[in-house]
């Protein structure tokens, strides 16, 4: 409520998205609630209580039912993603008609899930999903994993440059051509130490890719983790943010 009372002072549309699933994940990584139907019951539960309490809101442009849904184990006697999605719509649409629904496939919202869906059957919904590709080099360094991967470059013996990523992004691409529905980027980013100006180039790239098919998108993230943010420089042992502007700063005010 704070959030959007600054949003509204200073002219920013929110999206508003559930985060967590209820039940939270269980020891596969799978949100509990495509185990447990009370929890399904839930989740449309909550969402219906979200959207009575801001519908009117105008500051609230859009609803995500959920961030990246582990939807890769559903129990039987449980609806799957989709399912639980009109579901949730449903009661969505009850309290607050108007407001377009953001539905990211599962499971972990990755696009080439969308080569095996038909859009939901119901209007005003905008198809979203999050580009990491590859992790090896947009991860490097995060939990463990190795360093010193640059881009372009091969990772795992295949070559990862512009082509590669927009080669990666076919499933989206061929989805909204055919079924003529709005897409959008919630999440994209790579570590700010990666090699040299690799995480620069990378980004360049992939919102070159975005803009060429004509999607929106939103950078990950804006003062949340300083590994994602633009205005830290490239040294992982800065505790501060850069006097100047980064390369990648300027990437994203450009």
């Amino acid at each position: 409520d704070k959030a959007l009372a600054d949003c509204e002072k200073y002219g920013i549309l929110a999206l508003v998205d559930l985060h967590c699933a209820p039940g939270g994940r269980d020891e596969t990584t799978a949100n509990r609630m495509f185990r447990e139907r009370k929890y399904q019951d839930h989740f449309v539960q909550v969402w219906e209580r979200i959207a009575r309490r801001y519908r009117g809101r105008s500051v609230v442009w859009a609803y995500d039912l959920i961030n990246e849904p582990l939807s890769h184990e559903v129990a039987e006697g449980v609806d799957d993603w989709p399912a639980l999605a009109m579901r949730a719509i449903a009661a969505i649409r009850a309290v607050d008609p108007d407001k377009p629904i953001v539905f990211e496939p599962g499971p972990y919202g990755d696009c080439l899930n969308l080569d095996h869906m038909e859009p939901l059957p119901v209007g005003n919904v905008i198809y979203s999903y999050h580009v990491y590709w590859p992790a090896e080099f947009t991860y490097q360094g995060i939990r463990g994993r190795p360093v010193g991967i640059d881009y372009p470059d091969e990772t795992r013996g295949v070559p990862w440059n512009k082509d590669a990523l927009r080669r990666a992004m076919q499933p989206a691409i061929a989805f909204h051509r055919d079924f003529n529905v709005p897409i959008y980027i919630g999440e994209f980013s790579a570590v700010r130490w990666a090699p040299g100006d690799s995480a620069h180039r990378w980004l360049g790239d992939v919102i070159d890719l975005f803009e060429e098919q004509g999607w929106d998108w939103a950078y990950h993230a804006y003062r949340e983790w300083n590994g994602w943010s633009v205005e830290y420089d490239e040294d992982p042992k800065s505790t501060r943010p850069s006097p100047t502007p980064t390369k990648r700063k300027q990437l994203l005010l450009e």
